[in-house]
């Protein structure tokens, strides 16, 4: 099962930040998730939400601001940490590439708020020798999935749906199909053992977001997932 470092060491560092990947990187973490969104002068940055209110008391909106303005914004606040930006994609990958097994690109594009953030995405991880292989993408948007499959035929895309309930499963496991999704990513709250046969019978690997408790990386463990978003890559150690 894989750890997978959410938003980098997000549970001691602020999130998405070079800090938390470096971090990450130190703890010895292979797998990597962090959300992606594109700036005003089309920029890939690393961020989770679409504006800056949550961490740094900012309304402004990432679609909003060239880069140059973007990085002067303060988002590491959070743990004490005296000054953090919002770091390029570029400088993620730089930093944790030469230990990276795995990497889950999640793309922020709700409504296609950022056209042209899927080409501009695979162009960047084509340029990088050989980290289409190791490289996921995933989305809440299914019209981001579906655009990503017409550009590229090979690349692995992981379903994410919103406000899934156990009833809702098949009818998703059918869309992520349609799109050769290669993962399901299901919440921790409907994460049991029979909804996790249901989409390994489908073919497709499951991972589950967020686990922040040993006591449930445990648990995912036993039922068979193939992998945990946590804020802790050292869950399993405490």
């Amino acid at each position: 099962m894989k750890i997978i470092a959410h938003r980098g060491a997000s549970g001691y560092a602020p999130e998405n930040t070079l800090s938390a990947f470096a971090l990450a990187v130190k703890m010895g973490s292979k797998s990597f998730e962090f959300d992606v969104h594109l700036t005003r002068d089309k920029k890939l940055v690393v961020h989770h939400d679409y504006d800056l209110k949550r961490t740094a008391g900012n309304p402004a909106k990432i679609s909003a601001l060239d880069y140059a303005e973007l990085k002067k914004i303060n988002v590491g606040n959070k743990f004490g940490f005296p000054v953090e930006r919002v770091p390029l994609l570029e400088e993620v990958l730089q930093l944790i590439s030469h230990q990276a097994e795995w990497i889950n690109f999640e793309v922020k594009n709700d409504g296609n708020v950022y056209p042209g953030i899927e080409a501009a995405l695979l162009e960047l991880v084509r340029s990088r020798p050989g980290l289409a292989g190791i490289s996921l993408i995933s989305s809440f948007d299914y019209g981001t999935l579906k655009r990503l499959r017409v550009l590229d035929n090979k690349i692995k895309l992981g379903y994410l749906g919103r406000h899934l309930r156990n009833l809702l499963l098949v009818p998703a496991i059918i869309n992520a199909r349609r799109i050769g999704a290669a993962s399901f990513h299901i919440a921790l709250r409907i994460a049991f053992g029979l909804n996790v046969a249901l989409i390994h019978k489908a073919g497709l690997k499951v991972f589950v977001y967020t686990v922040n408790k040993k006591k449930d990386a445990l648990r995912m463990q036993k039922i068979g997932v193939d992998g945990i978003f946590s804020n802790y890559p050292d869950i399993l150690q405490k």
